[in-house]
């Protein structure tokens, strides 16, 4: 692929990237506060629930969209991604019990963009430039984080929280579907893999045989396991303990960009120019992790300011 047309289509990744996680902020900073605001208190179980049936959903959709980018290319990947998670955005403005979010999750089975831009990166760029590429997507995901949240924010406070995620679903939808269509190509230097077919029993094999794969597959599983579970246990005690409005939420995330662009930016290059070992990041976030514990432990107070008590207001804040 030549230089210009490599460029062109880093463009329209980033492009898509930055709407895409748009969205996902945005729905982020409201969550919490639509699963607050329910006929009946949900637990940390009930939520765990929610979240377990979701992470299913959407690993049985990641096999399908595999084979749908093997057989019929990215761009149709890229569209119905968009149209189940659009769906699933406006569907969770309109959520109010439990059974509501629970079923909602089917549609986090297209919730797949995100491997499908990595996917769809690794064809236009070679090995040596896959790193520093994929770098680059995080600034556009950066930028999303600081959008996102005071967008969807504001509209909350000028409007009220559902129909500012209703809103988020529709802006997703209309916004990427051009883009994707008009400008994203549909064909790439490297040849369509029309060979490969989801072949699911083939892939326990293929890990046994592969111990690399193996333990990258456990190490990514105890990663992501945890991230999750810090992420909805944190979110949740932060909501109930301290949030009062959308704009709260919309701080945390801020925070969280401003955090990934200091890593992606500071700290990975260093760790890449000094051939750091990636044990010791590992180690790292082990060590980052256990202070957090302590941390918690010692000074997180177990209350729940949810029972009894209506949704916080949200108010217009300048």
């Amino acid at each position: 692929m030549s230089l210009d047309r490599k460029q062109r289509v880093m463009l329209v990744l980033g492009a898509i990237f930055c709407l895409w996680h748009l969205g996902t902020q945005w729905t982020t900073t409201l969550l919490s506060f639509l699963q607050w605001d329910t006929a009946e208190v949900m637990t940390i179980v009930d939520l765990g629930y929610i979240q377990a049936f979701g992470s299913i959903a959407n690993a049985l959709g990641a096999l399908v969209f595999g084979q749908i980018a093997d057989t019929t290319g990215p761009k149709t990947m890229f569209l119905v991604s968009v149209a189940f998670t659009s769906v699933y955005y406006c569907g969770i403005s309109m959520a109010n019990s439990w059974y509501a979010f629970f079923f909602l999750q089917i549609f986090r089975f297209g919730y797949q963009l995100d491997g499908t831009a990595e996917m769809y990166l690794a064809t236009v760029t070679t090995e040596s430039e896959r790193t520093a590429a994929l770098m680059r997507l995080t600034f556009p995901q950066a930028i999303a984080m600081f959008i996102g949240p005071m967008l969807g924010s504001k509209i909350a406070a000028f409007t009220s929280l559902r129909v500012s995620q209703f809103i988020c679903g529709i802006v997703l939808f209309s916004t990427l579907t051009p883009v994707l269509l008009l400008f994203l190509p549909s064909t790439h230097s490297i040849p369509r893999l029309a060979s490969a077919r989801l072949r699911p029993q083939d892939y326990w094999h293929m890990i046994m045989k592969n111990t690399a794969l193996k333990e990258g597959l456990v190490i990514r599983t105890l990663l992501i396991s945890a991230y999750v579970c810090y992420e909805m246990v944190s979110r949740n005690y932060l909501l109930r303990q301290y949030m009062k409005t959308s704009d709260d939420s919309m701080y945390i995330l801020l925070t969280m960009a401003v955090s990934l662009l200091f890593i992606q930016f500071v700290v990975l290059p260093v760790i890449q120019v000094q051939y750091v070992h990636y044990e010791y990041a590992f180690y790292s976030s082990i060590a980052i992790s256990v202070v957090s514990l302590i941390f918690v432990t010692k000074f997180a107070k177990n209350t729940n300011n949810r029972s009894g008590t209506l949704l916080p207001s949200l108010t217009v804040t300048y």
